[in-house]
């Protein structure tokens, strides 16, 4: 009988991360039609010029340091861009609604008396609300997951609540994270210590910081910062990433008021929750079908999230090399609904999720930075980069090459 388990169990990993993990090949289709036609041409797309905002006080959606038109580092034509930039809310809803089926049959596997069962539910309910709660919450903070951004701004906030985040205070310092990407000086991501942006120094910081698992204030890691970030912000006061550095007031005072009350609401929510689960005595329910969860989604989310932006180029007018994309298994791209292209989403944040994959065909070779899987670039990241990073820092060179000898140079 453990011999089977051994074998489902066996099953189950290769299912979620995916052969192509544990090869160093990929296989991507080949782009077609319009799609794939004047990449690299002679002229810069404009279609996108109309949308341009920089930072914080971005009302347009593409959040970029100059128009499309100015960016040398933005190869697509106007043509494949009309067709790239195509928003669904068919595509929306139907994601929304297949990742809320897989929610649910994590739920009733939970509900089994399996041990197995059990866990393997754990794992498809908590990777399910996890990235929901950020790829989801991502694609609505951008305008693109839907049409209008009224369905934009009613889904972010629901699949937000399981995970703790608001998504009013998401895009407050997500537009400054697009605008100066990789920045030291200036993405919010980068100056908050976020291990998206750096290599971690040792096996520590990787588990804490990388996997989420532990660290930060009290041993609760991430979810410190969160209760932190939305009692702060529901208070007044409108803080960072770390939920505890104050945000300068010219860049608060545009949301305040509708970031204090959304926050407001949501805290009344988890009253509303917390005092329902001590009326009816659920708390085990409570930790069966959300804490659990929760705590087994968020490293499994890391895993492959972490890689967005790990030791790239602190340039942030070069969008081909401070952003990297990691190829994933097709269960795992759906639940990050395709933000593993996150290369190809940061050179044209306009773009929906559905269309990512298309993007990524026609943007072939156009990256500097581009990993095999999320296994090999960890592979990198604990065999390589983490042992010698502390060699590089006293050479004054913050990047680790992932081919580089120690005491080389």
């Amino acid at each position: 009988k453990s011999r089977w388990h051994a074998r489902y169990f066996a099953a189950g990993l290769i299912a979620f991360f995916g052969a192509d993990c544990f090869t160093p090949s990929f296989r991507h289709r080949r782009p077609t039609g319009r799609v794939a036609s004047a990449v690299g041409g002679a002229t810069v797309a404009s279609v996108l010029d109309d949308a341009f905002a920089p930072g914080f006080m971005a009302t347009g959606e593409d959040w970029s340091y100059a128009k499309s038109s100015e960016r040398p580092d933005r190869p697509l034509s106007n043509a494949q861009l009309a067709v790239l930039t195509a928003r669904s809310d068919r595509a929306g809803f139907l994601q929304l609604g297949l990742q809320y089926g897989q929610i649910l049959t994590g739920a009733l596997l939970i509900a089994g008396t399996g041990m197995f069962g059990r866990m393997l539910g754990t794992c498809l309910m908590g990777f399910g609300l996890v990235t929901m709660g950020h790829c989801a919450q991502h694609e609505c903070v951008h305008n693109t997951a839907f049409r209008t951004r009224r369905i934009n701004n009613a889904v972010s906030w629901l699949v937000s609540l399981p995970r703790l985040t608001n998504p009013i205070w998401e895009r407050m310092l997500h537009k400054d994270h697009h605008t100066y990407t990789n920045d030291p000086a200036r993405d919010p991501e980068i100056m908050a210590g976020s291990p998206a942006n750096a290599v971690p120094g040792d096996i520590y910081s990787y588990v804490t910081k990388v996997l989420r698992i532990g660290g930060g204030k009290y041993g609760l890691g991430v979810w410190s910062a969160r209760i932190a970030i939305l009692t702060s912000c529901a208070a007044g006061r409108i803080v960072g990433y770390s939920g505890f550095d104050l945000v300068p007031e010219k860049k608060a005072k545009f949301v305040k008021a509708d970031l204090q009350r959304s926050c407001r609401l949501q805290l009344g929510f988890y009253a509303a929750i917390i005092l329902l689960v001590a009326y009816t005595n659920s708390w085990a329910a409570a930790a069966k079908y959300w804490l659990l969860p929760m705590l087994m989604g968020e490293p499994l989310h890391a895993f492959f999230h972490i890689a967005d932006h790990l030791n790239c180029e602190h340039d942030y007018k070069n969008g081909r090399a401070n952003t990297r994309t990691t190829p994933a298994p097709s269960f795992v791209r759906f639940n990050m609904w395709n933000m593993n292209y996150h290369a190809e989403h940061h050179l044209y944040p306009s773009m929906p999720f559905h269309q990512l994959p298309a993007a990524h065909d026609a943007l072939q070779g156009h990256f500097a930075h581009q990993s095999s899987s999320a296994v090999s670039m960890h592979r990198d990241l604990v065999a390589k980069w983490i042992p010698h990073f502390q060699e590089r820092l006293k050479l004054g060179k913050e990047k680790v090459e992932t081919e580089w000898v120690p005491c080389a140079e």
